[in-house]
């Protein structure tokens, strides 16, 4: 949704009250973007020193449909008046509803150069740049699978190395990394993947269901998809919540879209899109 916010202070009001109606009649996902003609912070203002009325109620309109502002990457300003004292704000900008983030990873907003208008058009990215091979990391998860701790154990206990106590276990834990990702590769899976070939898989057999007498096989087949499902759905749960680091939650608390926003608010926090040089800024990934 584009918008473009009044100049009158005192046509504000009306302003956010009419976006609040959209929202309520709007329950998907939301990306509300335009010139808003207001800031948020004192520091979207060049020389602007003190917060006013104006920019709370801002923050209250985001706050209040629980909107994120995406990170400005690039620049500061992105509103400009050339003249002798110039000008530069804030004003533009893209707020979305947490569920539209949970589409994308790593979405950010850029402003582009300006030619004509004193506004910058901005760009929204999402995805960042690839940085190699991810770290070895141990998924939570793998610790519900029925016979993984003995299979640990086994692969443990059937290593035989030779020198002192130290590069013993060093080499323990190289190999049990080794052993660890190729079972991750070939025998458990990608969890998002083999939980999508059973919803197909379930949606053929509800589509035969309508069509024809479903066999006792398949009624038995059916019932052991949705069990899978459920289970798969849990490990997924396990593996969000450690992504988004929240050791604060009690054990039991599952909340896989709380823990993806949370993620992928660390992502943001974490990327690197840039780096400068002796004055110089290197964005190309090449580059960098």
């Amino acid at each position: 949704m584009r918008v473009y916010g009044p100049n009158d202070a005192g046509l504000r009001g009306a302003f956010w009250a009419k976006l609040d109606s959209v929202r309520a009649r709007w329950n998907s996902a939301w990306c509300v973007l335009g010139d808003f003609n207001i800031i948020r912070y004192p520091a979207e203002w060049l020389g602007c020193n003190s917060f006013s009325p104006a920019m709370f109620n801002f923050s209250d309109f985001i706050e209040r449909n629980l909107l994120v502002d995406l990170p400005l990457v690039g620049g500061e300003y992105t509103w400009f008046r050339d003249s002798v004292n110039p000008l530069m704000s804030r004003i533009n900008r893209v707020l979305v509803s947490a569920n539209w983030g949970e589409h994308f990873s790593d979405v950010i907003q850029r402003p582009l150069p300006r030619v004509i208008s004193d506004h910058c058009p901005i760009l929204v990215e999402a995805g960042g740049m690839a940085r190699g091979k991810s770290p070895f990391k141990f998924e939570n998860m793998w610790l519900k699978v029925e016979g993984f701790v003995d299979q640990v154990r086994c692969w443990w206990n059937s290593y035989h190395f030779v020198g002192s106590p130290n590069y013993v276990l060093a080499c323990k834990f190289k190999a049990l990394k080794k052993d660890l990702k190729c079972w991750n590769e070939h025998v458990f899976g990608d969890v998002h993947c083999r939980k999508k070939c059973l919803f197909s898989e379930l949606l053929d057999l509800d589509m035969r269901e309508g069509m024809q007498v479903l066999t006792m096989a398949d009624k038995a087949r059916k019932i052991e998809i949705k069990v899978e499902i459920e289970f798969l759905a849990s490990l997924e749960g396990i593996s969000w919540r450690q992504k988004s680091r929240a050791l604060f939650l009690k054990e039991g608390d599952n909340n896989t879209r709380f823990f993806h926003r949370l993620a992928n608010s660390h992502r943001r926090a974490n990327s690197m899109r840039g780096v400068e040089v002796d004055g110089i800024m290197y964005e190309a990934e090449s580059d960098i």
